[in-house]
């Protein structure tokens, strides 16, 4: 089982929409993830919740949900939660999402992830945010508690200003990146709404009309996106243990 966690030291970065690509590749693929939220807002769960309507029921099986509050759960329950999951045999990944804090918690969450990710928006704020986050890493990576880790684009614009395009050359001078971006556009709306995009495209497909058969068309879009996201994930992780 492949542990990955997405990391910051603040909300709003794009953890959790991240997480939220990488689960829908892997159900994609046919496999099967263990989401862990340690953030209080419990986005996995207000997204499973949000995917289950009436007509069908858009989150996938596949996908399991566990809530561990970070400031109210002890680092024993997070590594009891991964072991059982890994001996379990069922799940291919487990996906780590980590409140947006510099917290003893999370530091030693960190430990268990073979991938961290650390979202970042090219703006002065996030900038800020991201060097103090990697001390934390540098510190781990000093004494080999921590696998590989990767700053992660996200809400990226097809027409940047030239501000943020500093803000991206600086971390990409001082910060190692991944080369999968993840872009602004409104199709994660419905990652949010509609839970899993491959199940939300077989369950109407056939039955769309009118606008929402472009709809579908940018939702088999955005899931190439998460698709290319998990490879390059996985190509770091397998490049690491080979």
């Amino acid at each position: 089982m492949k542990v990955i966690a997405a990391y910051s030291h603040k909300g709003g970065t794009g953890k959790t929409t991240t997480l939220m690509m990488l689960a829908n590749a892997v159900e994609a693929k046919g496999q099967r993830a263990l989401l862990v939220d340690c953030d209080p807002q419990q986005n996995f769960a207000m997204y499973r919740d949000n995917s289950r309507t009436s007509d069908f029921d858009y989150w996938s099986d596949n996908m399991d949900v566990v809530y561990l509050d970070f400031e109210a759960t002890t680092i024993v329950a997070l590594e009891s939660a991964l072991i059982d999951a890994d001996d379990s045999g069922k799940y291919d990944y487990a996906l780590l999402n980590l409140a947006g804090a510099d917290h003893p918690f999370n530091r030693m969450a960190l430990r268990y992830a073979e991938l961290t990710l650390l979202p970042f928006k090219p703006a002065a704020t996030e900038l800020a945010e991201l060097s103090p986050a990697l001390a934390v890493i540098d510190q781990l990576a000093e004494s080999g508690e921590i696998g590989q880790v990767r700053v992660v684009f996200t809400m990226m614009k097809s027409s940047m200003t030239a501000a943020q395009n500093l803000y991206r050359s600086a971390a990409e001078q001082n910060f190692e990146v991944m080369k999968t971006e993840i872009k602004d556009n409104s199709v994660f709306a419905d990652l949010v709404m509609r839970g899993l995009l491959a199940r939300t495209i077989a369950g109407e497909e056939q039955s769309a009309t009118g606008l929402r058969i472009m709809d579908i068309r940018r939702l088999k879009s955005a899931l190439d996106d998460c698709v290319t996201l998990l490879a390059e994930v996985d190509q770091i992780i397998e490049g690491e243990t080979a």
